[in-house]
């Protein structure tokens, strides 16, 4: 133990422990890892925002497609009306409201 400060003195003495770099501070630290975590986190809601509208364009679809079925076959001629106006209301919502929000 006592030979390691014996070198680490020798070594000061001689001037060569100004190559050994000096550690980050703290805040560029910080400032560092926010901004990775901002990119990170914008990528993931970039993802889940077009995940959200392929599913909500499925379930439309498939709402209207039922509905109007419904409809035309008279086999539940209210629930397929009420599946049209669902379904409608929901490719508005996927189509108009979602991509305005998503600009904001």
């Amino acid at each position: 133990m006592q030979t390691v400060l014996v070198l680490i003195n020798a070594l000061a003495a001689a001037g060569q422990m100004q190559d050994i770099p000096s550690p980050p501070d703290l805040g560029s630290v910080i400032q560092r890892l926010a901004s990775q975590f901002a990119a990170i986190a914008t990528q993931v809601l970039g993802t889940l925002n077009s995940t959200v509208i392929d599913l909500s364009r499925v379930a439309y679809v498939s709402t209207l497609f039922l509905g109007f079925l419904l409809y035309t076959t008279r086999l539940e001629k209210r629930l397929g009306k009420d599946l049209i106006k669902g379904g409608v209301i929901l490719a508005f919502l996927s189509e108009v409201v979602f991509p305005l929000i998503n600009k904001m």
